[in-house]
């Protein structure tokens, strides 16, 4: 006996739009973030005005007066998936 066909394939629906997120592996841990809760986890435990605290802000002080935002490295990978979209995504009748 010849085995019969139970499913039927079917086509998935037309994107909207290709687009890839942006990933977040590449991220780095901001060195003043640490340092921030460092000083938020003393100021919990001491007091906002205790003076052991002290070194823990002038470490974030100069911390934040050092860190110059940089420019992170643009991906070009949206840019060809829109160029390449109306290849992949076939003829409009279909």
């Amino acid at each position: 006996m010849p085995i019969k066909k139970t499913r039927v394939a079917t086509s998935l629906p037309p994107l909207p739009r290709l687009k890839i997120r942006k990933t977040t592996t590449n991220t780095a841990t901001n060195q003043c973030f640490v340092l921030m809760s460092s000083l938020l986890n003393c100021w919990a435990a001491n007091g906002e005005a205790s003076a052991a605290c002290s070194m823990f802000a002038t470490d974030l002080k100069t911390c934040m007066e050092a860190q110059k935002p940089g420019k992170g490295q643009v991906s070009s990978v949206n840019y060809h998936a829109s160029r390449l979209y109306p290849k992949l995504r076939g003829k409009v009748n279909d």
